[in-house]
């Protein structure tokens, strides 16, 4: 039988774990909220924007989470020898340690799916970072990497805007892609199990011999009983879903945050708001005309209207995303504490508002983690 993966948490992380995992293992995915729950304010992913804007960091790590999830491309593997868990697993040689072969190899993720697969809630499109403080154009990781990367000239920057620059990325309908990733999953053979954990233990109530846990339960971690990581960090945001004929893309960062995410279906997510530490779910009306005082700011005269009641606003959105101070949390780790002394945990959380950008490529690391997990007591190959 292949290994046994509980994986904690439903959102995009850890759908996308799934489908890193699937292929080879056992997969169950335990959680609270699951796809479809899209009242529900306990989980953030049916509150995203949502799209794939590249994050600036010096993190190598980081970077590369980033980019496997736009697009990866795995070196080509030598089959080395049969299978041990099923006639369509085999092992095969990645630098110099054995793991299983299946399709997370050789595969292009968000960039290429958007062009190949209409129905999953992905599509490309132009998009515009605006910078009012960073000055240094070398900390730009992304400029040799994203398609049509271009500086804009200074004098056509917004007032207050320093840099600029042009690129093609991919947009995200949340409640389709996640939709999309369910069905693919469940036909798979994943479980889903509806439970709201205590203890990090409980996964063996469900799975009694589970191998490895994958804990992506976003802000859960935070109070998971055996975890409880007091790094997560819960940040309020309010977003508006309004009719427009925008079609590109623009973010600005710095001094003010604002962003305007067109769905390319005649609405786009306008907003700009963070507010860390507040996890009120109710709706703030105070807050509509400094989103809309924020798009207007990033966007071409008449793109939206001045006043607030002038705006076609089809739907308003709160969500709590679930951050945590340091960063993204993908790590391995093997439990001390009675009663899981010697469980084997992949943790995968704190992407904040990231969840979507950094999903594939989070998978993509939390698969490799699980491997090395499983595969701990195999002989190298030379």
């Amino acid at each position: 039988m292949p290994p046994s993966i509980v994986i904690i948490g439903s959102g995009v992380t850890g759908l996308s774990a799934a489908a890193a995992l699937s292929r080879i293992y056992n997969v169950t995915i335990v959680a609270r909220d699951l796809v479809g729950d899209n009242e529900s304010h306990g989980w953030a992913s049916p509150w995203a924007g949502a799209g794939w804007r590249p994050h600036i960091t010096t993190s190598d790590e980081d970077i590369d989470m980033q980019k496997a999830s736009f697009r990866y491309r795995l070196e080509p593997v030598t089959v080395v020898d049969a299978a041990t868990f099923d006639d369509e697993s085999i092992k095969v040689r990645k630098r110099g340690t054995l793991i299983p072969n299946f399709d997370r190899l050789h595969r292009t993720y968000m960039w290429k799916l958007a062009e190949t697969d209409p129905d999953c809630g992905l599509k490309r499109v132009s998009s515009i970072d605006y910078f009012d403080q960073l000055t240094d154009e070398s900390k730009i990781w992304y400029k040799d990497f994203i398609p049509g990367f271009k500086r804009i000239p200074s004098s056509d920057l917004p007032e207050g805007v320093i840099l600029g620059f042009e690129y093609q990325t991919v947009v995200i309908h949340p409640l389709i892609y996640l939709q999309w990733l369910k069905d693919r999953l469940t036909a798979s053979g994943v479980k889903f199990v509806r439970r709201e954990l205590q203890h990090i233990r409980d996964v063996r109530d469900i799975v009694p011999q589970v191998d490895v846990v994958v804990n992506a339960s976003g802000v859960g971690a935070k109070y998971l009983g055996g975890v409880q990581d007091e790094l997560v960090e819960e940040s309020r945001g309010q977003t508006m879903l309004v009719k427009t004929k925008e079609t590109t893309v623009i973010c600005r960062s710095g001094n003010i945050y604002a962003y305007s995410i067109p769905r390319l279906d005649g609405t786009a997510i306008i907003g700009g708001i963070s507010q860390p530490g507040n996890t009120s779910t109710k709706l703030d009306p105070a807050l509509r005309a400094e989103i809309l005082h924020r798009a207007r700011l990033i966007t071409a005269p008449g793109t939206y209207p001045d006043k607030v009641e002038d705006l076609d606003i089809v739907q308003e959105l709160v969500g709590i995303r679930p951050g945590r101070i340091g960063g993204v949390r993908v790590e391995k780790e093997v439990l001390t504490a009675p009663p899981v002394v010697g469980m084997k945990v992949v943790h995968a959380y704190g992407v904040g508002g990231t969840g979507y950008k950094y999903s594939a490529g989070v998978a993509k690391k939390v698969a490799e983690l699980v491997d090395e997990f499983i595969y701990a007591g195999e002989v190298m190959l030379t």
